[in-house]
């Protein structure tokens, strides 16, 4: 019975070793990637490059992500995971809302300006992609959407934000505004963090506050 018990141990061993071998071959593959792609653009960043660079096999890319397009979608979700949890883990919880999406925000610019040229081949090949879903998904896998919704809910129910507003649609002008400001310094060529979160928080405090005076009769 013993030798049963020290065998399923010893199988118990080798997968886990094997999981994390392949989860450790994953984020090098990740990483090689951002790497090649911000160097060398979408185009000119073969998969052999980004082998050699990980240090595995080409093929080896292949087994984790079946084309480009998907190394270039998981590789942004696994990076803006990164700062979205950076960023919630050393947020202050007595800080306004602003302030708290700011700070998230922060951590998302800051790559961004490390890495300017992995977010021009994102808005090519994700931002602006014919494959339905792409943005959302990886704001979904990165646990952006979730992390937003909740900082709306908790702004609702502290008497911040209007609580007759639908939370999905506050998420959604955020994201737009978000997206924006990325959009625009990566036409302008400005990649300096602090500039990045000046124009959002111009954009989300003019949001926050309101355009109207008083509600106009809008058209039906």
């Amino acid at each position: 019975m013993s030798s049963l018990i020290e065998f399923a141990h010893l199988i118990e061993v080798a997968m886990n070793s094997r999981i994390k071998q392949r989860e450790e071959t994953r984020r090098k593959i990740l990483a090689a990637a951002r790497s090649c792609f911000d160097q060398l653009g979408f185009e000119n960043a073969s998969t052999r490059a980004i082998a050699a660079q990980a240090g595995v096999a080409e093929g080896t890319i292949f087994s984790h992500f079946p084309t480009k397009e998907e190394l270039v979608v998981a590789s942004l979700g696994e990076h803006m995971a990164e700062a979205i949890e950076r960023g919630l883990h050393t947020m202050e919880p007595d800080w306004c809302f602003v302030d708290k999406l700011m700070h998230i925000a922060s951590y998302r610019f800051a790559q961004i300006a490390f890495q300017p040229g992995l977010w021009q081949v994102i808005l090519q090949q994700v931002v602006f992609t014919p494959r339905k879903g792409a943005v959302h998904d990886i704001m979904q896998g990165s646990g952006l959407l979730c992390a937003i919704k909740a900082l709306i809910e908790d702004a609702q129910l502290d008497g911040e934000l209007n609580p007759d507003i639908p939370v999905p649609l506050i998420r959604k002008t955020i994201m737009a505004l978000f997206l924006f400001t990325i959009h625009q310094h990566i036409s302008l060529q400005s990649f300096d963090c602090e500039d990045m979160c000046a124009t959002l928080r111009e954009l989300l405090e003019t949001q926050v506050t309101g355009l109207w005076v008083c509600v106009p009769d809008l058209a039906a």
